[in-house]
């Protein structure tokens, strides 16, 4: 009987030490550097960085994250829109976030402090696409975050409608 909980106990012992190393090594991992054109850069506390103290990201890097599609209803918006783009908590996962809040920053330097937490209890996402459509400079792109307003009516209001940033360049994870 002692051998045999001896044995359980060390099989958990070893797939613990398994699922650590694993999960060491998924840490480990580099963030690779953007071989096109940068469309986001995020510096502050985070864990993760590929160019000098930010995690620069070309669009095919943000493509190959979590990316959602939702739609929606918005104040810059007629009629209900599909928007589509890596989920902010994906891009916040990439880098590796400790913090408890973001500055988003705009092209124009419009900046708005968003709360950590909003990535993962409302899962906005940095548009790329609107209606199947690539964002450009003049469609509000290249990203443009976004929250799916009519998933819950306390989302449709002027504080979560201001942090839907347009022409997103720039996080700084404080």
């Amino acid at each position: 009987m002692t051998c045999v909980i001896f044995l359980h106990i060390g099989r958990r012992a070893l797939a613990l030490a398994l699922l650590s190393g694993a999960l060491a090594g998924a840490q480990a991992q580099t963030l690779a550097k953007p071989s096109g054109p940068v469309v986001l850069s995020v510096t502050g506390l985070i864990g993760q960085k590929n160019a000098g103290d930010a995690a620069e990201f070309d669009a095919a890097m943000l493509d190959a994250l979590d990316v959602r599609e939702f739609s929606t209803s918005s104040p810059w918006h007629k009629k209900q829109v599909k928007f589509s783009g890596p989920a902010l908590k994906a891009v916040l996962d990439a880098v590796g976030a400790k913090g408890q809040s973001l500055k988003m920053i705009a092209l124009n330097e419009y900046e708005i402090t968003v709360p950590v937490a909003d990535a993962y209890d409302h899962l906005p996402v940095l548009a790329r696409r609107i209606g199947g459509e690539e964002l450009t400079l003049r469609t509000k792109g290249p990203l443009f975050m976004m929250y799916p307003f009519d998933s819950s009516p306390k989302l449709k209001n002027d504080i979560f409608y201001s942090r839907c940033v347009w022409q997103l360049r720039r996080i700084v994870v404080e």
